[in-house]
């Protein structure tokens, strides 16, 4: 019994010191096709708008970030996948985006930009 016991607790701790720690933002971000009105302007919205808004000149010239067109735009021939990627320039006023928020806008790159 006492093997068994012991076996038992080795297997628990085995298992438990296993698992991951990952937010649920982490392992929930996942879609095959993600759309732009569901899962991209969201992001947009919540994240950038706050600065990348029609007709906002207080910071300069930046992109604008207000519609299908100039978003799939940015993401396809600008630099917003390098600033909130590689760079983790962007959002200025924010914490950077999660790992699942940035695959998500490369999934929707790489999935043909469905609206």
């Amino acid at each position: 019994m006492k093997k068994f016991k012991l076996i038992l607790a080795v297997l628990i701790i085995g298992v438990l010191s296993s698992c991951q720690s990952n937010t649920y933002d982490e392992i929930g971000g996942y879609v095959d096709t993600p759309s732009y009105e569901k899962n991209i302007k969201p992001i947009f919205d919540n994240e950038c708008a706050s600065c990348h808004f029609q007709g906002n000149t207080s910071q300069g010239n930046y992109n604008e970030y207000y519609d299908y067109a100039t978003i799939r735009q940015s993401v396809e021939f600008g630099n917003t996948l390098r600033d909130v990627d590689s760079t983790h320039t962007m959002p200025k006023s924010a914490a950077p985006l999660s790992k699942a928020k940035i695959k998500l806008l490369y999934q929707w790159k790489n999935t043909g930009f469905q609206p």
